[in-house]
């Protein structure tokens, strides 16, 4: 008895000495298992991405002679024109994007100026608010005809825009543009354009030319988000809408359109699964979507003498993504403060900080794992307790329950005296069935 008691109790034992000796080890283990994997061909795309703005100084003048004399009211205004994304394919700052956004866009930009030179030159008031840049009319009825005739550009209404650029990067430190100029020589809408800005050690993206589906891409651009705690301040980020690209033809979802027309247009398609720039996605004035293939990238920048290099700030940032993939989180954080020497690049402090959170954390799981006593909370312990009383507590029922007979309670149950044996059914009329007659039940069911 007492030998399979104690072998009861030592298996219990065994399970609870193993489940003890698996806490450090859960204790141990990172919250939330292991980090995601960084992908950083395809985060250093997004960091070349930048956000355009097309300015237009247009110089209006009106020319009156219906009182026979000769009256010139002339003024030279800033007008936005669009915005637009691109992105950088050289380290020095040359950025790609479509001319269709960047080329003089008359009809954009002539009533905003027509309404200021009225309202600032003339002295006109204006039906929808001196201010405004949309069509309106002029409270005066001789005003207005003018007024009207300009925003049609007649003979008698000059307008004159000249367009600049300025580009606004992704950086850590704000939306500051920099000016930018054209370096090569566009014409149509569809034309690959080649903006540069002074600056060195930019991200890039790299160019993946080709002539097969990609069902996984998306188009990527910057756009602007309205803060909730302060609503009068906004800041770009990082936007894309899935798509698939076959050739020229450029599907998506039902947003695909709205986001081009809201600020991606002329940004890069991407392949997600090696983070290069298949293309630049194109939205006509129709809303017909289309593709112009990286392969005409390329060609633009050959025709204006322009070899792509990686960076500096590219061969630091991929480094330390790889470097944070392989939880070396120090070395990592120290990477990427160097990448952000070169370009102070909002994703780059983004991952910088992960890096440096996680070098600091004390359970790194690269680092040394937090296994003493002292880690295993206290309620554990407990658990611990309740199981050892509990398995005790079941051996000793268990072994009360199968302890044999006693040799009194045998010789008790044989003598019949106060005991009834269950199982042992006499004769019908009661009579004792003959001692020792082995045989006597046999004969009786014979009979």
């Amino acid at each position: 008895m007492w030998r399979a008691l104690i072998r009861r109790l030592g298996s219990a034992a065994l399970v609870l000495l193993a489940f003890v000796a698996l806490i450090p080890t859960a204790q141990a283990a990172p919250a939330g298992g292991q980090p995601a994997t960084v992908d950083p061909e395809l985060v250093g795309t997004q960091a070349a991405l930048v956000r355009i703005n097309v300015i237009a100084d247009v110089t209006i003048a009106h020319v009156n002679h219906s009182t026979g004399a000769v009256v010139i009211h002339q003024g030279t205004y800033e007008v936005p024109q669009a915005e637009a994304s691109g992105v950088l394919v050289t380290g020095d700052g040359v950025v790609a994007t479509l001319y269709r956004l960047l080329r003089e866009d008359l009809d954009t930009v002539t009533v905003p100026a027509a309404n200021r030179l009225f309202v600032e030159q003339i002295g006109a008031q204006l039906v929808d608010g001196n201010d405004t840049t949309d069509p309106t009319h002029a409270t005066d009825p001789a005003i207005d005809e003018h007024l009207q005739h300009c925003y049609r550009r007649v003979e008698h209404c000059i307008v004159v825009p000249h367009e600049r650029y300025e580009v606004v990067l992704l950086s850590a430190g704000g939306e500051e543009s920099v000016p930018a100029t054209l370096v090569n020589q566009p014409s149509g809408p569809t034309d690959v354009a080649l903006l540069r800005i002074g600056a060195g050690g930019l991200p890039t993206a790299s160019l993946s030319p080709t002539q097969e589906p990609v069902d996984d891409a998306m188009v990527a651009g910057l756009e602007w988000e309205v803060s909730q705690s302060a609503p009068s301040t906004r800041s770009l980020q990082p936007a894309d809408e899935p798509v698939r690209l076959d050739g020229s033809r450029l599907t998506g979802g039902q947003t695909l359109t709205s986001s081009l027309a809201g600020g991606l247009n002329g940004g890069p398609v991407i392949d997600r699964a090696t983070g290069g720039v298949l293309a630049l996605a194109d939205c006509d004035p129709s809303f017909v979507v289309s593709a112009v293939g990286a392969a005409s990238i390329q060609a633009a920048l050959v025709g204006a003498g322009i070899t792509p290099a990686r960076s500096g700030f590219d061969i630091a940032f991929a480094d330390g993504l790889a470097q944070l993939n392989r939880g070396e989180y120090a070395v990592a954080a120290e990477r990427l403060q160097t990448a952000t020497t070169y370009f102070d690049s909002a994703l780059a402090r983004d991952y910088l900080t992960v890096a440096q959170e996680r070098a600091a954390a004390p359970d790194d799981p690269v680092g040394n794992s937090t296994s003493d006593d002292a880690s295993i909370p206290w309620w554990m312990w407990g658990v611990v307790a309740l199981l050892v009383l509990g398995a005790l507590t079941a051996g000793l029922l268990i072994g009360r329950r199968r302890r044999p007979a006693s040799s009194d309670d045998r010789s008790a149950a044989s003598s019949g005296t106060g005991h009834h044996v269950v199982g042992m059914a006499g004769p019908a009329d009661g009579a004792a069935p003959t001692a020792g007659d082995a045989s006597a039940g046999q004969r009786d069911a014979d009979r």
